[in-house]
């Protein structure tokens, strides 16, 4: 038994035996004043062989309520009376221990102490339970959390390939060789920081710069309009990995057609809290052959639920015509 439960039970069984005999002073004089260690040792015996045997036993498992209440009482009474005549033969012959008084006055103290002990052990059990759920559930949201991540890395992976695949086709070298360099420094990103639980929102701001640089080179300069505004510095936060890119992979990927299309994207950090923000024209064909968002936002979303819980806001704006997305997480 571990020291701090050993002084508890000390503790416990030293406030019954002063509080008992100072009850007993006043109430039933006779049996007060002879109160002694035979009569807490029958009850703690009784206590114990309740709560570590006969409740598991009979209670919990095999739930036969009726047959407990029944033989704890018969347990109670018969302690009660073995623990008088003990006294009555061995400590004093005083009548009083071998009659129904005493051995009645015992069996209450006994019995509101099983009842005591009794509900403290469910509350023990509910106790426990209850903490095993809560660490079930962390362990069922820790793997959930890794199952989303291994969904968005493949899928930004196939996304930039694709884009420097199209530099490639269109013969254009240079182009691609700094498109390459650019991927080097993303698979640096995901290599060494995707895989923590969180990394510093600069290294995040410079991986989104990268990524935007990616799509301006595969991209028509002339048809694409393209705003954005990143946060030169950005010291002291953390934030998990990967979970800003697919808003602004979404914005390029929905938005680019043969007319023209604008993409704007907005962060800054104020106070602990970051408002990020984007924003693009939607094609109408693309909307008809994919859909909006994909299975990069919805992904995002469900990991901002995990980590962020009651911390973030996010708000999506989609009128056919132009898609918006803000949102904003307490980063304290």
């Amino acid at each position: 038994m571990p020291i701090n439960s050993f002084v508890f039970h000390l503790a416990f069984w030293l406030i019954y035996w002063v509080f008992a005999s100072m009850q007993d002073v006043v109430f039933i004089s006779q049996f007060r004043e002879n109160f002694n260690l035979p009569m807490v040792f029958g009850s703690m015996g009784v206590v114990y062989f309740n709560y570590y045997f006969w409740i598991p036993k009979y209670l919990i498992k095999q739930k036969r309520h009726v047959f407990y209440v029944l033989s704890i009482f018969c347990i109670i009474v018969l302690n009660a009376w073995l623990v008088n005549a003990f006294l009555r033969f061995f400590i004093s012959n005083r009548d009083y221990y071998f009659s129904w008084e005493g051995t009645f006055t015992l069996a209450v103290d006994t019995t509101v102490l099983v009842a005591f002990t009794t509900a403290f052990k469910f509350i023990q059990q509910w106790h426990e339970r209850n903490n095993y759920a809560v660490q079930l559930e962390k362990k069922n949201l820790e793997s959930e959390l890794e199952m989303l991540k291994s969904q968005i890395n493949p899928h930004f992976i196939f996304n930039t390939l694709n884009t420097i695949y199209f530099l490639m086709e269109q013969k254009e070298d240079e182009r691609a060789k700094e498109a390459l360099l650019k991927f080097s420094d993303t698979l640096s990103h995901q290599l060494y920081d995707y895989n923590k639980d969180w990394i510093d929102l600069g290294k995040e701001v410079e991986y989104l710069e990268n990524y935007i640089e990616l799509q301006r080179l595969r991209h028509d300069e002339e048809l694409l309009d393209l705003k954005c505004d990143l946060p030169e510095q950005v010291n002291g936060y953390v934030i998990a990995p990967m979970l800003l890119i697919p808003f602004v992979e979404n914005a390029f990927k929905h938005s680019s057609n043969s007319k023209g299309y604008k993409v704007a994207i907005h962060l800054k950090v104020e106070n602990g809290q970051l408002d990020f923000a984007t924003e693009n024209t939607i094609n109408p064909n693309k909307r008809f052959q994919e859909g909006t968002g994909g299975i990069g936002l919805k992904n995002v979303q469900r990991r901002l639920d995990l980590i962020y819980p009651d911390h973030y806001q996010l708000d999506i704006e989609d009128d056919g015509k132009v898609y918006k997305s803000h949102l904003k997480i307490d980063l304290k």
